[in-house]
């Protein structure tokens, strides 16, 4: 509703809002939220309940790209990196491959979901519980009694970097950083090791694809400075050796697809030795601080950040190798599935 129109010194007539009616306006970030919210919600039971495997993968790619900007609209850039490299590509890669080779061998059997049947509302039930025991723990935590924040803020001058998700991982908590190292090591070790038993190639099949191969002269390089760059950022910004190891790996990737390979014998070495480096580094300068008498993991403040840029260095390598190996591996095991069922027929 608008008052009677007053002239300003022009003789123009203007019109002024009535103000005893607030006004009442969603603001635009609210409104890209609840979208989030909403498509999360449609594409994970898009992926969940359709019959089509292919459409449930794809949608299921979706969900980890809306995840990715689920967490830049949290200030959790790092966590969105991550999702974005390993949720929405590595993965989504690994289940269409996977998906290729049930079609190939003629296992692929649509299930239907049939809503009377017990195992659905059991698994209903049981997502359910678990959404409310997390609610729960979240509304009934109880109060820190000690302001890591502020801890983390106050040490940050001899972390050797400037980001402090940087400092906690590197630094600060860089015991279970190793040992999460140390178990991807062992369990891609253990994947290697089981499809050294199948006589089976390392290198994947080059794909007859003459647009790949025409892209690869400028995707390559610049997933490599990308790769680069989020390694270098990662010490005052999001960033760091895992999100960098996971665009590596998609570059070590898209080279496997296109068919670019080193011989078996020597991809097999160098393989094992990129793997094994990053932690080999990490656990050596952990231990090297020990000579000068102090605690294992405690870096030398002067040369925090010289310690940690080497550390990243080499897991960034060891992590993009880990991640192909992974698709490697479960390439393998279902090449030798194929075969083992084209002997049968």
């Amino acid at each position: 509703m608008l008052r009677a129109c007053p002239h300003d010194s022009r003789g123009r007539m203007t019109s002024t809002p009535d103000r005893n009616k607030p006004a009442r306006t969603v603001p635009m970030n609210e409104l890209i939220d609840w979208a989030l919210v909403l498509g999360l919600w449609s594409v994970a039971l898009i992926s969940l309940m359709s019959q089509n495997i292919f459409r449930a993968v794809v949608f299921f790619i979706l969900l980890g790209i809306l995840l990715s900007l689920a967490w830049i609209r949290l200030d959790a850039a790092d966590i969105a990196l991550a999702e974005a490299a390993i949720g929405a590509g590595i993965t989504g890669v690994l289940l269409l491959d996977t998906l290729g080779h049930l079609k190939k061998t003629g296992n692929l059997q649509p299930g239907h979901i049939h809503l009377n049947h017990p195992r659905f509302w059991l698994a209903i039930s049981a997502a359910l519980s678990l959404v409310g025991v997390l609610l729960w723990a979240v509304l009934q935590q109880p109060d820190m009694q000690v302001a890591l924040h502020q801890q983390v803020a106050q040490a940050m001058p001899d972390s050797g970097v400037e980001h402090p998700i940087t400092a906690v991982l590197l630094n600060f908590r860089s015991y279970d950083t190793l040992l999460e190292v140390a178990v991807l090591v062992l369990a891609i070790l253990v994947g290697m090791t089981l499809k050294s038993r199948h006589p089976e190639p390392d290198s994947l099949p080059g794909l007859p694809n003459p647009l790949l191969h025409a892209n690869l002269a400028l995707l390559i390089p610049a997933m490599l400075i990308t790769s680069a760059y989020l390694l270098w950022a990662g010490a005052d910004r999001p960033g760091g050796a895992f999100q960098a190891g996971a665009v590596l790996a998609a570059a070590f990737i898209l080279l496997h697809l296109s068919g670019i390979r080193l011989s078996a014998h020597l991809s097999h070495r160098v393989m094992k030795f990129g793997i094994v480096l990053g932690f080999c580094v990490f656990l050596t300068l952990g231990t090297s601080v020990m000579l000068a008498d102090r605690p294992f993991l405690t870096y030398p403040e002067s040369t925090a950040g010289l310690f940690i840029l080497v550390i990243e260095l080499a897991l960034t390598l060891s992590i993009g190798l880990i991640l192909l190996s992974l698709f490697s591996v479960t390439n393998a095991a279902a090449k030798s599935a194929d075969k083992d069922s084209t002997h049968e027929q």
